[in-house]
């Protein structure tokens, strides 16, 4: 259950990256930043809407069937999805930005002469990336339909 989850929020990620929905916004006259939602972000709303297409696609092609078994493509889908989703939510962003803020500060644990929002916005980028990466991973990794026509085995038992 927690592997077709972490897959299907992935892949409704990867839909959600493929539409340029800020750019179209801009260029159709609306602000993207006046469409704020309280507690979610336009990059967040999209995933969220991308989970139907992504659940047809899932049925289509039988993932939850062909899905490997735990592996590390699958894991680290998992993490990125989540660091996507955690920086797409007003208040989970907020967090990370005033942690980032405390640890980069000068006197903080980790003083590095890069501003807090770039580092915020690193993340940002590489959940982007570590989603895509993550989702061809796992989908070069799909194991074969079982044909429903083939004569089923069945285990032995051990005694």
């Amino acid at each position: 259950m927690l592997r077709k989850a972490s897959v299907l929020w992935g892949l409704a990620i990867l839909l959600s990256l493929l539409f340029p929905l800020k750019a179209v916004l801009r260029q159709t006259g609306v602000d993207p930043l006046a469409l704020r939602l309280q507690g979610l972000d336009l990059a967040g709303l999209c995933a969220v809407l991308a989970m139907v297409p992504a659940i047809v696609l899932c049925r289509d092609g039988q993932l939850e069937r062909r899905i490997p078994s735990w592996n590390v493509w699958v894991v680290l889908l998992a993490l990125f999805s989540l660091l996507f989703l955690v920086l797409h939510v007003s208040w989970s962003l907020a967090l990370v930005t005033e942690y980032a803020r405390e640890l980069l500060a000068p006197g903080g644990a980790m003083p590095l002469p890069v501003s807090h929002r770039t580092v915020v916005h690193g993340a940002e980028l590489a959940a982007r990336l570590g989603v895509l990466v993550c989702m061809v991973g796992v989908l070069v990794n799909l194991h074969a339909v079982p044909d429903p026509d083939a004569p089923v085995r069945k285990r032995r038992s051990r005694k």
